[in-house]
């Protein structure tokens, strides 16, 4: 399938991208540029770690916690996959505080991805009308990215967020802190497999990310809160452009690169 760019078209040819384009007669091309305007980057991208902590030490720089102190992880301990388990402790916050993580000289990106696993810890409320729900809410530079409300209170009340296969780590469980069972269970999640949280269009060399339970009923942390462990956050950028040929053949120019799936590409050029 052929799309038409400008006055010539754009081919798959092989593992490369063709363009034939009708051109002015001239004996010297002087440049050709080619740049990314849109597209999702599947392969052929390089992702960079910028960012992780496991909680087990002291909070770094980058991390305004405001409340939320650094504790035991009680029956949290082994919730998750290998290699991604909550630990010896996470960060736990109670419900209306704000937790804030910047990064500065981040490197040359197009998207940020972030991973976590979250801890929903007593009495959360979901979605209701008393006391008017416990809603996580995650942004990135002053946008919201992530609203959800999460329900540990009663089997009864509404829990917005609906995780991904795999995302699910525990559900209505006396997981310590408040319990033993009943009324005041836990629920655990594991973020970084929602894809949700992934290819988040970001550019900027500083990016802002924001963590608040929030809503009318938040309350005290002794009877409702949330943690994180095993935050990172990544960043994702295309591999530099190749071009492989590039052929002046009387009135047309044919251009050759390597190209990356799902995306579109313009070409410019100028005349001798």
């Amino acid at each position: 399938m052929a799309a038409r760019i400008g006055g010539g078209f754009i081919w798959p040819f092989g593992e490369r991208y063709v363009i034939s384009q009708p051109m002015p007669k001239f004996s010297t091309l002087i440049a050709a540029v080619l740049w990314l305007i849109a597209g999702m980057i599947k392969s052929d991208a390089q992702t960079t770690l910028v960012f992780t902590n496991t909680f087990d030490v002291a909070l770094p720089d980058q991390i305004q916690p405001g409340t939320a102190l650094i504790t035991g992880v009680q029956g949290y301990a082994g919730l998750g996959p290998t290699g991604n388990q909550f630990g010896n402790s996470f960060l736990r916050s109670a419900t209306a505080n704000l937790v804030t993580l910047t990064l500065s000289n981040l490197p040359p990106h197009r998207t940020l991805g972030l991973s976590m696993l979250f801890a929903a810890i007593d009495s959360l409320d979901g979605t209701g009308t008393f006391p008017a729900g416990d809603f996580l809410a995650i942004g990135l530079d002053s946008n919201v990215i992530f609203r959800e409300s999460f329900a540990n209170a009663s089997p009864e009340q509404i829990q917005s967020y609906v995780a991904p296969a795999g995302g699910e780590l525990a559900r209505h469980v006396d997981l310590g802190f408040t319990g033993p069972g009943g009324y005041y269970t836990d629920s655990a999640y594991n973020f970084g497999v929602d894809s949700r949280f992934q290819g988040l269009a970001h550019t900027n060399a500083t990016a802002v990310l924001t963590f608040q339970m929030e809503g009318v009923g938040t309350q005290d942390i002794n009877d409702e809160s949330w943690a994180m462990d095993n935050l990172g956050v990544t960043v994702t950028d295309l591999l530099p452009l190749v071009i492989t040929q590039i052929q002046n053949l009387n009135t047309n120019v044919m251009i050759s690169w390597l190209a990356v799936p799902q995306t579109t590409y313009r070409v410019q050029y100028k005349l001798s």
